[in-house]
């Protein structure tokens, strides 16, 4: 028998819901959120208006710092990371080159796992550095030691990716956040191809959740990025380094996202089934010699203790036989599109060496464990069968 509720401000609505109601939405008058394509809004009295752009009174003003579409969609990302407040950005790379300015401006020191995508390692490589910021990247980010030893007296944040990409390492962010906090320092974690569907980071210790929504959460179609942490930290970030540097989001893209995150849950079903399935047929492949999945191999039964909902779409897996035979792999396949993203509809395949981590070092790229012969899935919701007989023909031809 079902149990009925009684709806109120204070229901604790559940994540499914989230994705639709979250944020305000139960006392909406519209059925569909209008989309606010304005530059500017009425300010009201003098007092008002200088109240606003003090930052002393919450309003709309001008959309670069405030905008009425991104405002839901802040709202929605907030309940369903379970964040008190939100910060949407142009992309994700804006939002964690925002925050680590932020937090580590004026000669500061950050703590990061060295399992990252390439362009958030070439930032804080060397674009941080430029700007008089220094990093330490941690090599065996499983292991404690590496980020104790890491932290210096200038350390301003540490920095996490959970899942990993291109590798899809699973951490124990609680085990990590308690040794950042033992230095008093934050801890910001990249949960983008977690999205709150799978792991909520803040529930596990982090102090601020970065996302890029250009993946799973726009569905492939829109560029986005999001902050989320204490409402102090994100009312501090637009009263100046947000509103001054003006990395904003526009309108057309929040209502995008706004659509395409009511369905987000039954996609990450999809793509977690999916990656689960070419990973088991990938890891039995004569020609594969490794296969990068937290559903295989000898850490799964601890990876799913951590991350017990699923691990997403994104999986690697490495050829013999270097370049040469990871190009006629990709250049084989039929299905698979060639193209930089995660969490389209349509499965893709991108060469990580030379291609999304092709800035960093080939040192560095071997260090994360990235190789010559590694060829990285974004696995999408087509029938396995059809993907796995593609991958099937594409092998053969080594």
């Amino acid at each position: 028998m079902v149990k009925h509720r009684k709806f109120s401000a204070e229901t604790k609505l559940r994540p499914k819901t989230l994705e639709i109601h979250g944020g305000g939405a139960l006392t909406d008058s519209e059925l569909r959120i209008g989309v606010d394509r304005v530059a500017a809004y009425p300010l009201g009295t003098l007092e008002e208006g200088e109240a606003k752009f003090a930052g002393t009174k919450e309003g709309f003003m001008y959309s670069r710092i405030t905008n009425r579409t991104v405002d839901k969609l802040e709202k929605r990302l907030a309940v369903m990371e379970g964040a008190e407040a939100c910060l949407c950005t142009s992309s994700g790379m804006s939002a964690i080159d925002l925050i680590s300015k932020y937090l580590a401006n004026n000669g500061g020191h950050v703590v990061s796992s060295n399992r990252l995508y390439g362009g958030v390692f070439h930032l804080f490589d060397v674009i941080l550095p430029s700007l008089g910021i220094e990093r330490t990247f941690v090599e065996d980010p499983q292991n404690g030691t590496g980020w104790i030893m890491g932290h210096s007296g200038r350390t301003k944040f540490f920095h996490l990716e959970n899942p990993s990409n291109p590798l899809i390492d699973i951490f124990d962010i609680k085990f990590i956040a308690d040794i950042t906090h033992s230095f008093g320092v934050p801890l910001v974690v990249d949960s983008t191809l977690a999205t709150p569907v799978l792991l909520k980071p803040l529930s596990l210790g982090a102090d601020i959740v970065v996302h890029s929504l250009s993946k799973y959460m726009g569905d492939g179609e829109v560029i986005g990025g999001a902050i989320l942490g204490k409402k102090d930290l994100i009312d501090d970030l637009k009263k100046m380094w947000f509103r001054d540097t003006g990395p904003c989001m526009s309108p057309d893209t929040a209502s995008l996202l706004l659509a395409h995150i009511e369905s987000l849950t039954v996609r990450m079903r999809e793509h977690c089934r999916n990656a689960m399935k070419i990973a088991a047929f990938l890891a039995g492949h004569p020609k594969v010699s490794r296969v990068f999945y937290p559903g295989i191999g000898e850490r799964a039964e601890r990876n799913r203790k951590l991350m017990p909902k699923g691990f997403g779409g994104l999986m690697a897996f490495e050829v013999n036989g270097g370049r040469e035979n990871a190009k006629m792999v990709l250049e084989s396949l039929k299905l698979f599109w060639h193209a930089p993203n995660i969490g389209e509809s349509r499965s893709l395949i991108i060469y990580p060496w030379g291609e999304t981590h092709g800035q960093m070092a080939d040192s560095d790229k071997l260090k994360a464990g990235i190789t010559a012969g590694t060829l990285r899935l974004s696995l999408g919701r087509e029938d396995h069968r059809d993907l796995i007989y593609d991958l099937h023909q594409a092998l053969e031809k080594i």
